[in-house]
């Protein structure tokens, strides 16, 4: 409820914003960050356990193609956290408590490929949906003060709103979500246990357009 106030919140914000969207094909790259409050599932101490890297630098770079008053194309997005460090605690105790049945004990990187679809509205503003599929790195602890590195895969989903900056530049806010339960490479626990972790998240991402 709280992430979704915060978006609509943005959206409203965005309004404000008048001037004339991208209206040409081709190119683009935009740069920003994103923001995911991470939430306890099936163990209520998770959040103890968790390295909880909530922000990450946000890239996109995508092909659009428009037609009228609507647009698509393909887009790769990518997100970048910090590595969690496992240091002055037995977290390889603490990650098997909670990596068995739900979180990673911290996230590396995020890769989704997908297909936006929009329409353009008044005053340079634009609203699309998102779909595709993507991959999440992480990191298990494999010993004290050391990591075991994790894959999962999944499907991405995205909805956002956009305004025009100038003539090729627009500021874009969207809320994504991944369920990427399909475990591509396990991470390995103390006494080589091979877990099996899933990995759900809502995400709030901001970042800067610009068209080639």
């Amino acid at each position: 409820m709280k992430r979704n106030a915060i978006f609509c919140l943005f959206a409203g914000g965005l309004s404000v914003f008048s001037g004339q969207s991208m209206a040409e094909s081709g190119v683009y790259f935009g740069t920003g960050f994103s923001y995911r409050s991470m939430s306890a599932h099936s163990f209520k101490d998770e959040k103890r356990y968790v390295q909880r890297k909530r922000a990450a630098h946000d890239m996109v770079l995508g092909f659009r193609t428009d037609t009228g008053n609507a647009f698509y194309g393909p887009e790769i997005n990518i997100e970048r956290f910090l590595r969690g460090n496992f240091t002055d605690r037995l977290y390889q105790k603490d990650c098997a408590a909670v990596q068995d049945t739900s979180f990673y004990c911290s996230r590396r990187s995020t890769y989704r490929l997908r297909g936006i679809y929009g329409r353009k509205l008044d005053r340079g503003l634009e609203t699309y949906v998102a779909l595709g599929i993507g991959v999440m790195k992480g990191y298990g602890a494999r010993h004290q003060g050391k990591v075991s590195l994790g894959i999962n895969a999944g499907i991405s989903m995205g909805l956002g709103m956009q305004v025009a900056l100038g003539n090729r530049g627009m500021l874009r806010g969207e809320v994504t979500h991944d369920i990427f339960n399909m475990v591509v490479k396990h991470p390995y626990g103390p006494g080589e246990t091979r877990y099996s972790p899933s990995y759900e998240a809502t995400t709030i991402k901001i970042s800067y357009i610009y068209a080639f």
